[in-house]
């Protein structure tokens, strides 16, 4: 027979068989052809997992081979949305205290102001939270070693609070 086992077959009960060296040769070529396959398999399930894009996908890909040709991509992409998931859950969790605070619209001009004041460029005082405003905040926190989360927590508050009546009581 001409396949693989066939050959496999042939070349152990006549390793120096009138047709040993071609079946070698043919083996040789099958071989090829298998790495062929198999790397375009990889690639074909890597371009599957960056399609999805997500954890689960790069996982499957690298259970499914055991020599991913993408490993290292994958392992990178999975610890890349590891932290995305642990931010966005940390940024959940933020606004909902910052919900909890129960801020009105006065309050938040009021912050704004306050970050205005001390140059964090808190974008428009308009008592709407942008990203600028976030920066803003951020900036604050980092700077009075509050957790920077760009949103308000009652620890943040209070020292802007204190920084506003120590600022008046030094005028």
């Amino acid at each position: 027979r001409g396949d693989e086992p066939g050959l496999r077959a042939y070349l152990d009960r006549y390793p120096d068989g009138l047709f040993a060296e071609t079946a070698a040769d043919r083996l040789t070529l099958i071989e090829e052809e298998k790495r062929r396959a198999a790397a375009a398999e990889d690639n074909a399930a890597w371009d599957r997992a960056r399609e999805a894009d997500t954890i689960e996908a790069y996982r499957d890909y690298l259970s499914a081979f055991s020599e991913a040709s993408f490993e290292a991509e994958a392992e990178a992409r999975i610890a890349e949305l590891s932290q995305e998931v642990a931010q966005s859950d940390a940024r959940a969790a933020a606004e909902a205290v910052e919900r909890a605070l129960g801020l009105n619209g006065l309050t938040a001009r009021l912050v704004e102001q306050r970050l205005d004041a001390q140059g964090l460029e808190p974008g428009e005082v308009d008592g709407s939270f942008d990203e600028a405003t976030r920066r803003a905040i951020r900036r604050y926190q980092r700077e009075r070693d509050l957790d920077a989360s760009g949103y308000l927590d009652e620890a943040t508050v209070v020292r802007l609070l204190a920084d506003s009546v120590e600022e008046i009581v030094d005028q």
